[in-house]
């Protein structure tokens, strides 16, 4: 009875400084991934811009000036003033102010719909990549083909139109629309991973389909998904702002950039100020992101830390 507890005692500090040792590892990697998009300039602006603008939008509350619906109709058109910095639309809302809550529309949205499309289409492509050749694996390369024929604009229409226009359709249908493109890289990846000597000696072991692709094949197919991710949030930034100037994003009088959009172009030649800061805000963000995926890209490419 004693020597079981003891190998049961030894069994579990064995799996806790394993643990400790798993944790100080990845610790160790993420604090070199940021020491590595730091040495780019363009990597360090973009990942200073991307942390600002998450907690812009995390405790946009605290630092907008006004809220963001307040109409002060007497100082409607209101030029840039030292009380409000970008002016005022056509209700006398500080532009500022929606900037900001602005901003946080678009990091739900681009967070939201890139991370359940990454999601939903790297599981699928890992599965049709380690059946290659099954009926699975051309049911699921069907669906990416089927989803991939129409333009992503066009079917991301269709959707919030069946669904209505709000934040969490918007996000779903932008989704919808975009995971094939990383079902694809990830099968791409799946297929060449799952003939590697780790993955064969796992399925040698015995051990399940399940833990060979959630242990082995997944983490190793991480890196050219996670650098397609930040180049494909400025693209969500983008058509929210394009679906929300439309009338199918989210409605008014949220402060969406694109909404803002719509409201100024109408005034574009009274009052440029209104189109100009939504505009100039969503080409820094595109900029930012940009910046960041080529830094993390050349962090994570052995030839480029050579140079």
């Amino acid at each position: 009875m004693g020597s079981h507890l003891s190998v049961e005692t030894q069994n579990h500090s064995v799996d806790s400084e394993q643990i400790i040792i798993a944790k100080h590892r990845l610790i160790n990697r993420i604090k070199g991934l940021i020491k590595g998009i730091a040495r780019t300039r363009g990597g360090l602006f973009g990942m200073i811009f991307i942390i600002g603008m998450i907690l812009t939008a995390v405790f946009a509350p605290f630092i907008s000036p006004f809220d963001p619906n307040e109409q002060d109709i007497i100082n409607r058109f209101s030029g840039p003033t030292l009380d409000h910095f970008m002016g005022t639309d056509y209700l006398g809302r500080d532009i500022l102010s929606r900037i900001i809550y602005g901003c946080r529309i678009a990091t739900m949205v681009s967070f939201g719909s890139v991370t359940l499309s990454a999601f939903v289409g790297v599981i699928m492509g890992v599965l049709a990549g380690y059946r290659e050749g099954s009926k699975f694996d051309y049911f699921i390369i069907l669906i990416f083909d089927v989803v991939i024929s129409f333009p992503q604009v066009i079917l991301a229409l269709a959707i919030i139109a069946v669904l209505g226009p709000s934040l969490f359709n918007l996000i779903v249908a932008l989704a919808l629309t975009s995971f094939p493109f990383y079902g694809r890289i990830a099968r791409a990846q799946t297929l060449s991973v799952k003939e590697s000597d780790f993955v064969k000696a796992s399925e040698a072991l015995g051990l399940s389909k399940a833990r060979v692709i959630f242990k082995h094949i997944i983490p190793n197919i991480l890196t050219p998904i996670i650098v397609c991710l930040g180049m494909d949030m400025a693209t969500m930034i983008i058509y929210e702002a394009g679906l929300s100037f439309l009338g199918l994003g989210v409605k008014p009088p949220t402060a969406s950039w694109g909404i803002m959009l719509q409201n100024g172009y109408k005034y574009i030649m009274t009052s440029p100020w209104m189109i100009f800061w939504p505009a100039f805000a969503i080409a820094a963000t595109m900029i930012a992101f940009a910046l960041f995926s080529d830094g993390f890209r050349k962090t994570l490419d052995p030839k480029e830390r050579e140079k």
